[in-house]
């Protein structure tokens, strides 16, 4: 969803972008090493040292519980507390909303995050909703998603300060974006493309 609005949104602004996608921790790194310019979605910024939030959502992501053998209905996060509950490093968000979960364990990877459930290292795993195609492509069968949502939230563009001239051309072009439909015709438009390769 991000990059598909944020793409649209620097072509209007006539601004060349190139979209590398990386793992959190390395994207943590690099940013500390100031060498990206931007990242394309965030729900969090209290570490994002240099970086200027992008004050319009250009996406969203739903939270949900994953697992195997658990059956509950989840109730906010601190419903999570009896359980074993794995969740992917180099995610601020999900370190801060699962500080009081008592046994917890963060994954490298959304690879590994998923195996460890699938072997039982986790009673259940927190997790994008959108994560479900990994688990089609590494062929782990069994894992159900637990309704209802923990919680659906904005994400957000961050700019580095060295591009902060550029934040109000952005946010203005967002917003000119959202009133002729486009954001919403690409958000459908990147789940559609989800659910064509990866359905639920």
């Amino acid at each position: 969803m991000a990059e598909k609005i944020l793409a649209q949104a620097f072509n209007t602004m006539h601004v060349n972008v190139n979209f590398i996608p990386l793992p959190g921790m390395r994207m943590q790194v690099m940013w500390k090493e100031g060498r990206l310019d931007g990242i394309a979605g965030r729900a969090l910024s209290s570490d994002l040292t240099n970086g200027v939030r992008i004050d319009f959502p250009v996406a969203y992501e739903e939270a949900v519980v994953y697992t195997i053998k658990k059956n509950f209905i989840p109730n906010g996060y601190e419903s999570l507390q009896p359980y074993s509950v794995g969740f992917l490093a180099g995610i601020p968000y999900f370190d801060e909303r699962l500080k009081n979960v008592s046994e917890r364990e963060a994954a490298p990877s959304i690879e590994s995050l998923f195996k460890k459930l699938e072997v039982g290292r986790s009673d259940i795993v927190v997790e994008s909703r959108f994560s479900a195609c990994v688990l089609k492509k590494l062929g782990i069968q069994d894992v159900v998603i637990l309704e209802p949502a923990l919680e659906r939230r904005p994400i957000y563009a961050y700019l580095h300060v060295r591009h902060k001239d550029l934040v109000p051309e952005l946010e203005s072009t967002l917003k000119a974006m959202e009133i002729d439909g486009s954001i919403k015709k690409l958000q459908d438009q990147a789940i559609a493309e989800y659910r064509q390769k990866c359905p639920a």
